[in-house]
């Protein structure tokens, strides 16, 4: 029997891949020392500013400078098992499967070797559909080369589809999105794709970047049926709760976190990129009837660390609701 691109992986000596394991039980919600300011939906697309530029060009040289780090210091990527039932989800669609990845960063800090990894491991799991959820470049455009090598190879029936993040608007989300084209990924900017298993539908959309672009939910919704189950992409996982009430979500797939990237001892993580906290710093959320589920990232940002929030791939397997 042909042995798996995952398989193959664990073969090799020193590999950083972990067993796959469940979603670690949310703990009591701690304050951050800081968190992100509020977010509200912009109404036109950021364009990069001269300062911003400035801080793409720091931050580039930060990394740089610590990348000698990042072949010393251990670090693994762990795969998190999400099992989420679905109200009238067709017995087509029992068991479909879904790879999410998010938060790549491709920088000097994040490897080909990180990236080819990451790929190998959501191919392994044997998804029906690939998810990305943005920030596939961290702070300069000349890194996208290796994202699109590495994300070129990953492989689904369904396809892969994906949002940009933040980051991705700040180096240039036209760049970006003909890297995404040439990778050949499908991006979902405030638009649905519907997924069909003969006469069954499964809707599979996504949302602008709530920082740096235009999201429009009623643009996205508008393409879906309702009643129809659905999954939603969105970078930042602040869309959640700015989702119209009344309007059925049944599983909303977000990063922008990174966990924390950081989290001590009693502490927790002294920063998260949310401006709810670590209400949505990282794992599943259950509000209202409606799941979130936000993603520790594959990469890291300025620092080849990650203390207490290992990388991670996300399997999802979509079940009936009994």
């Amino acid at each position: 029997m042909a042995r798996t691109p995952l398989e193959k992986l664990h073969e090799k000596p020193g590999t950083r891949a972990k067993q796959k394991r469940a979603p670690r039980p949310r703990k009591k919600l701690r304050k951050p020392l800081l968190r992100s300011r509020k977010h509200e939906p912009r109404k036109c697309v950021l364009v990069p500013s001269p300062a911003r530029k400035f801080w793409n060009v720091a931050a580039d040289l930060v990394e740089i400078a610590s990348s000698p780090l990042a072949r010393v210091v251990r670090r693994r990527i762990g795969v998190e098992e999400l099992a989420i039932p679905v109200e009238g989800l067709a017995p087509e669609f029992e068991g479909y499967r879904i790879a999410f990845l998010t938060d790549f960063h491709t920088s000097p800090i994040v490897s080909k070797a990180w990236l080819t990894e990451s790929v190998a491991i959501a191919n392994g799991l044997g998804p029906d559909l690939i998810a990305l959820g943005g920030d596939f470049v961290s702070s300069h455009a000349r890194h996208l080369p290796a994202f699109v090598r590495a994300a070129s190879k990953l492989r689904a029936p369904d396809g892969v589809v994906g949002v940009l993040g933040n980051h991705d608007h700040n180096v240039g989300a036209d760049l970006v999105r003909r890297a995404l084209d040439e990778a050949g990924v499908t991006l979902l900017r405030n638009r649905a794709r519907i997924l069909e298993r003969g006469a069954a539908r499964l809707a599979v959309g996504g949302v602008a970047d709530l920082i740096s672009d235009v999201i429009d939910i009623g643009a996205l919704l508008s393409g879906i049926p309702p009643g129809m189950p659905r999954i939603i992409l969105s970078h930042n996982p602040d869309v959640f709760a700015l989702w119209p009430a009344g309007t059925r979500l049944d599983l909303m797939l977000s990063g922008h976190t990174h966990g924390g990237q950081v989290r001590l001892p009693i502490l927790g993580a002294p920063y998260v990129p949310s401006s709810h906290g670590e209400r949505f710093a990282e794992g599943l959320v259950e509000e209202d009837g409606r799941r979130l589920y936000v993603s520790r990232g594959v990469g890291v940002l300025l620092v080849p660390i990650r203390w207490g929030c290992p990388a991670e791939v996300t399997a999802i397997t979509l079940e009936r609701a009994r």
